[in-house]
C-alpha cells in the first residue's frame, strides 16, 4: 500500500470532519525533536494545501489499536478537550496511521492559576464521565486488573531499579538500600490498586500518562486545555489521571466538577482513594527517572522515592 495515499485519504476524512474542505496536496515535514515524545511511535507533521489554496497541517501518528479506538471514541463524543482524530483502520492490532489535529507548539500552562486547574478538572470529568462504567461497550480497551498492576510494579518500575543496582556500582552505592522497601511498597500498591479496580462503577477510559503541569500532555490553547497522546490508555480507576496533575490541596476541583455532573461520591471516600493512587506516578516514571540519573540529574528519582516512602 502507498503510505502517502493512505495518509492523504485519512487527512481528507479528518478535513471533512473539521469542515475544512478537500486537500489538493500533502507533504511530510520533520517534527521538532521535543515533539517526538518518548514512546517510540512514528510521528510526522503533514503540511497540506487545500483546493482553494489555503494551507494547514495535521499530525500523523502510527498508533496501536487501543489508542486509535480511544481517539475515535473521544472524537465521536464531541472532542471538546482532545484533538479530532481519524484512522481508516479500526480492526488491526498492529500499529496503523492515525491523523489528528495539529495543535501547534505547546504553550506553558499558567502555573498556580486557579481557573486553569478548574478547566483541566472539567476536561477530565468530561472524558471520564462520558465513559464511566462502560467497559463492556469498549472491548478494545485493556483493563487495569490485578495482572496489570503486578506488571506496573515489576516490569515497568522495580525491575529496572534492581537491574540498575546490579549493573551500576555508583547507582548501587547510593540506592541499593532502597530496593527491599521499594519491592514491598510496590507489592502493597498493586494490592491497593487491584482493590480499586474491583469498584466497577468508578472505572473509565483513562489517559494513564497524565504528567504534572510541566509535562507535555495537557496543551494550553488560549486558556483551554487539550489532552493529547492516549498511548497509555487503560480502563482503570479515574484517580490515576489526577494524582500527578493535582495536589491534595486542589484535587477538590475535580471532585466538585464530578459531583456537579451528577456522580454521587462521598468526599472522604474520594480523598481516601486519591491517596491510595498517589504513588502511581512513582512507578510508571521510575525508568525515565533512572535514565535522568544516568545523565547526571538525580532530582526526579529522589523525588519519586521520597513520595513512595514518606508521603
Amino acid at each position: 500500500m502507498d503510505i502517502r495515499c493512505e495518509l492523504k485519504r485519512c487527512a481528507n476524512m479528518l478535513s471533512y470532519i473539521l469542515n475544512m474542505g478537500s486537500i489538493a496536496t500533502i507533504s511530510e515535514k520533520p517534527m521538532d525533536s521535543n515533539e517526538q515524545g518518548f514512546s517510540g511511535a512514528a510521528i510526522i507533521r503533514l503540511d497540506v494545501v487545500f483546493n482553494d489554496g489555503r494551507k494547514g497541517s495535521f499530525i500523523g501518528k502510527k498508533a496501536e489499536l487501543k489508542e486509535r479506538m480511544a481517539m475515535q471514541t473521544l472524537t465521536e463524543q464531541g472532542h471538546l478537550y482532545t484533538p479530532v482524530a481519524y484512522s481508516e483502520n479500526l480492526m488491526s492490532d498492529e500499529p496503523m496511521w492515525m491523523i489528528q489535529q495539529d495543535l501547534g507548539k505547546r504553550v506553558n500552562a499558567p502555573y498556580g492559576d486557579q481557573k486553569w486547574m478548574e478547566n483541566v478538572a472539567e476536561a477530565l470529568v468530561e472524558i471520564h464521565g462520558n465513559n464511566m462504567n462502560r467497559g463492556e461497550e469498549m472491548p478494545w480497551l485493556p483493563h487495569a486488573d490485578a495482572n496489570y498492576w503486578k506488571k506496573i510494579v515489576t516490569q515497568i518500575s522495580v525491575d529496572h531499579f534492581e537491574r540498575a543496582v546490579c549493573e551500576d556500582v555508583n547507582f548501587a552505592r547510593e540506592f541499593e538500600k532502597y530496593l527491599p522497601k521499594l519491592r514491598a511498597a510496590g507489592n502493597a500498591f498493586a494490592c491497593d490498586m487491584t482493590a480499586l479496580y474491583k469498584e466497577k462503577q468508578w472505572l473509565t477510559l483513562t489517559h494513564g500518562d497524565l504528567q504534572n503541569i510541566e509535562g507535555e500532555h495537557v496543551y494550553n490553547i488560549e486558556g483551554k486545555p487539550y489532552i493529547i497522546d492516549f498511548g497509555f490508555v487503560r480502563y482503570a480507576p479515574f484517580y490515576i489521571d489526577l494524582v500527578d496533575y493535582f495536589s491534595f490541596e486542589n484535587v477538590a476541583l475535580y471532585y466538585k466538577a464530578l459531583t456537579a455532573r451528577g456522580f454521587s461520591l462521598n468526599w472522604k471516600d474520594f480523598e481516601e482513594r486519591f491517596r491510595t493512587a498517589f504513588r502511581y506516578p512513582c512507578f510508571i516514571y521510575m525508568f525515565p527517572s533512572i535514565m535522568k540519573w544516568r545523565n547526571g540529574s538525580e532530582e526526579q528519582l529522589l523525588r519519586l522515592l521520597h513520595r513512595i516512602f514518606d508521603y
